[in-house]
């Protein structure tokens, strides 16, 4: 049986996410990323290796992403995550598509 494993920084993150959705355009648009947000966490569980999910090793070994965006619904957001055993997920973080991804997980 697969499960999810949302990191503490994961959740930090989606966490302000949505309160920025909230803050800049109000509780209907944070509804609506909160969704979008769910749906995407969703079909990684159904499936890990989604097909449009990308390998991401040039940040980190074994590293993937999800883009939250669907026709019709934008999204700007990048699930990070990693299959573990059984094909559990590991969500790393939610990072917005605009960043550069490698200095979120560089190591000082």
């Amino acid at each position: 049986m697969s499960r999810m494993i949302i990191s503490a920084a994961a959740r930090r993150d989606i966490r302000r996410a949505l309160e920025h959705s909230a803050r800049r355009w109000g509780p209907e648009q944070r509804r609506r990323s909160g969704n979008l947000i769910g749906d995407g966490l969703k079909a990684l569980f159904d499936n890990p290796r989604h097909p449009a999910s990308r390998a991401r090793d040039d940040i980190m070994p074994c590293v993937r992403t999800y883009h939250i965006a669907k026709p019709g619904r934008p999204g700007r957001h990048l699930i990070v995550y990693r299959i573990g055993a059984g094909d559990s997920v590991q969500v790393i973080r939610l990072l917005h598509d605009a960043m550069d991804l490698e200095p979120a997980f560089s190591r000082p």
